[in-house]
C-alpha cells in the first residue's frame, strides 16, 4: 500500500458505517502537519484545517486506530514509528509545503504551493488539478494552478508559458522557496481561506500520484 492508498484507506467506511466526513486529502494533511509540527494539539490541528471540531476529531481517532499517530500527554498527537514511515514516505513525493503570497498567480487571495518530485511527466493541461481543487474546495470557492519545471524554467502547461516574462516576483518567490528541479511540479492550491488553500493543493497535487 503506497501512501496515497493509506489516507484512502482511511477516509472509507468502516465495519458498514458511514463514511467519515474528511477526505483523503485532508487525513494527508492532518498527518503532514502533525509530522512537521509534533506535538500538535486537537484544538491547534482545527485552526489549520477547513473542516469543524466533530471531523477533525473522528479523524484523528482514525489516525489513531490505524497505529499512525498517539497522544503525548497532554502536549497533544505525535507520530507512531508507522505513522513517520507513512510521513517520510509523502515527504520524499511531496517535501516542501508552503503558504506563499502569489495572488497575481492564482484565482483566489491565499495560496499554498506543494512540491511535488518528478511528476512532470504525468501533467497535461493542469486541468485535472483544477478541477479536483474546484470538487474538494467547492465551485467558486477554491482552484489550483500547475506549474511545472522543464529545462531549468518553470512553465505552466499546456502551452509552456514562461511565468517569469509576466510574473517575476512571484516567479522568484517560487524559486526561492521551492527549489524545484527539471522534472518537478509546483501545484499552487488557492481559496480565500488558507486551510482551504492547503487542503485543496494537497487534493490537487495527490492527482499525480
Amino acid at each position: 500500500m503506497n501512501w496515497k492508498e493509506a489516507f484512502v484507506d482511511l477516509a472509507q467506511a468502516a465495519d458498514g458505517k458511514v463514511a467519515p466526513a474528511f477526505k483523503p486529502h485532508q487525513a494527508a494533511v492532518a498527518l503532514v502537519l502533525i509530522g512537521r509540527e509534533q506535538p500538535l494539539g486537537r484544538y491547534d490541528l482545527c485552526e489549520k484545517m477547513s473542516v469543524g471540531e466533530g471531523t477533525v476529531r473522528t479523524l484523528l481517532k482514525r489516525l489513531t486506530e490505524s497505529g499512525y499517530i498517539e497522544a503525548e500527554g497532554k502536549q497533544g498527537q505525535s507520530l507512531t514509528a508507522p505513522g513517520r514511515g507513512l510521513f517520510e514516505e509523502i515527504s520524499r513525493d511531496i517535501p516542501i509545503g508552503l503558504e506563499l503570497d502569489v495572488r497575481r498567480l492564482v484565482m483566489f487571495q491565499e495560496a499554498f504551493a506543494n512540491l511535488v518530485k518528478g511528476k512532470s511527466h504525468l501533467v497535461t493541461d493542469g486541468i485535472r488539478q483544477r478541477d479536483e481543487a474546484i470538487i474538494q474546495g467547492g465551485y467558486g470557492q477554491a482552484g489550483a494552478t500547475t506549474i511545472i519545471q522543464k529545462n531549468g524554467i518553470l512553465v505552466m502547461p499546456p502551452d509552456g508559458f514562461h511565468i517569469l516574462t509576466e510574473y517575476e516576483r512571484e516567479t522568484l518567490l517560487i524559486i526561492e522557496s521551492l527549489r524545484p528541479e527539471d522534472g518537478d511540479v509546483v501545484v499552487i492550491g488557492s481559496a480565500d481561506s488558507p486551510n482551504l488553500a492547503r487542503e485543496v493543493s494537497m487534493a490537487a497535487a495527490m492527482t499525480l500520484f
